[in-house]
């Protein structure tokens, strides 16, 4: 499916309101993610990080009107994503909020034997019960002038052992069917947004372009689910990323740093680290 053919091309202003890493000065980092998408027809907040709490400190910290929010987009649902819904939908109770529907299923993780929740939390499961919900199938031109992805299609990605989701027979291997990213047209070229790539990288890419009419996906920010990937797994991300005539990515939350430095270092120099408060484009 093509990208729909009004999607404008428009000065876009990236901003990093929750991250795994933050350069202190009175911004907090967690283990999470949340970026605000500033366009001339509206702003995004794509993700929400995993608390209230940091995500509304942080705003505060770089002077950021969460009340200007017009839409949120969540990308998938684990908590590092979707925790700090509560405090941008009591900030806007007003802003329209798209996820695909298996968004809110519960979610574990586990590692040998111990299993953990990491779904949406209860709060932010309440939060949406009272907004304009925007339950999202495939993919769609947003208001904002952005295009919001819907389920990205594939083969599961070989990296993502350890992650369940619930179903109808009980906890089941997660094929991340609600995973979301965004793709903006910008004067410098076409920005893919991502989460956290548990469709995998390549499929997201692949999907990306796509949705651009085959063209070439200039930018990459977000987190790209490498930590703790093998050099094998490093190399097929790299090339996958030259495939797409990415020229420049900014990755963070999941991907790892030593996945980062070698990505980096393969791609000679394309590649930067995310860290709260830093503002792109």
């Amino acid at each position: 499916m093509d990208a729909p053919p009004d999607c404008p091309v428009q000065p876009l202003r990236l901003t990093v309101l929750v991250e795994n890493t933050s350069p202190g000065g009175g911004l907090v980092a967690e283990h999470g993610l949340a970026l605000l998408l500033e366009t001339e027809r509206g702003t995004v907040l794509f993700d929400t990080g995993a608390t209230p709490a940091v995500l509304a400190a942080n705003a505060a910290a770089l002077g950021i009107d969460l009340t200007r929010v017009s839409a949120i987009v969540l990308s998938h649902g684990h908590y590092d994503h979707t925790g700090g819904l509560p405090a941008v939908l009591a900030a806007v109770p007003s802003a329209r909020v798209y996820y695909h529907w298996r968004c809110t299923a519960p979610r574990w993780g586990q590692r040998w034997w111990v299993r953990k929740s990491i779904g949406m939390p209860a709060e932010s499961r309440r939060a949406l019960e009272s907004v304009a919900r925007e339950p999202v199938a495939g993919p769609r031109l947003l208001p904002e002038g952005v295009i919001l992805s819907g389920p990205i299609p594939g083969p599961p990605a070989a990296a993502q052992k350890g992650f369940l989701a619930d179903s109808d027979t009980g906890p089941r291997p997660d094929d991340f069917a609600d995973e979301l990213f965004l793709l903006a047209q910008t004067p410098s070229g076409c920005v893919v947004v991502t989460g956290c790539c548990h469709r995998g990288l390549e499929n997201t890419l692949a999907y990306a372009q796509q949705l651009n009419g085959g063209e070439a996906v200039g930018i990459v920010v977000g987190g790209l689910h490498l930590k703790g990937a093998s050099r094998g797994a490093l190399e097929v991300a790299a090339a996958a990323l030259d495939a797409a005539g990415t020229r420049e990515v900014w990755a963070g939350h999941c991907t790892g740093e030593k996945a980062i430095a070698h990505l980096a270092e393969r791609l000679r120099g394309r590649v930067e680290t995310l860290r709260v408060g830093l503002s792109l484009l």
